[in-house]
């Protein structure tokens, strides 16, 4: 994963690989948009997932739901039972969902995302399990900051070659 440059590459990968290899039912990452308005869900492995970005779903930062409240405050949430959580948003392309954990992502104090995992277990996260994706969020967070920034340079390059050569085709 860290060696994907394309941020359009990174995220499904991401999301396919955490699935994968632990075995949940939905991953997605919610990117916060410039306006810090809307966390919108830019990759997901899940079928619902899948439905969800083909409409462009979106959340509003510190609106209901769990990632509503992460990108919003910045804390992780982990919901072992979505059925007793007031802040659970009942998404009905997702109607499998019994637990939930959501974590930030940032870089220093900057919340530009959240990591959203669901299962479709009650209780299916374990102490263990919530300190490895943990520690997982912080590499996504890295390797979309250096997604970014790769991008970002090659977009400058670009530009400042188009000023040297303003004859060279694009």
């Amino acid at each position: 994963i860290n060696s994907i440059q394309i941020l359009d590459e990174l995220l499904p990968q991401i999301t396919q690989t955490i699935s994968k290899r632990f075995g949940f039912y939905h991953v997605g990452i919610f990117l916060v948009d410039n306006s810090k308005e809307y966390a919108i869900l830019a990759a997901a492995n899940s079928e619902g997932g899948r439905k969800m970005l083909e409409r462009n779903h979106r959340l509003p930062v510190g609106g209901a739901g769990i990632v509503g409240f992460v990108t919003s405050t910045g804390q992780p949430r982990i919901t072992l039972d979505v059925g007793l959580d007031t802040n659970y948003f009942n998404n009905p392309d997702l109607p499998e969902t019994h637990s939930e954990i959501d974590l930030p992502l940032r870089i220093g104090n900057e919340i530009f995302g959240a990591l959203d995992v669901q299962s479709t277990e009650t209780n299916a996260f374990s102490p263990e399990d919530i300190s490895i994706l943990s520690i997982l969020g912080d590499q996504v967070s890295v390797a979309i900051q250096n997604a970014r920034s790769y991008q970002q340079t090659r977009q400058a390059l670009a530009q400042a070659d188009q000023l040297l050569h303003p004859s060279a085709p694009i």
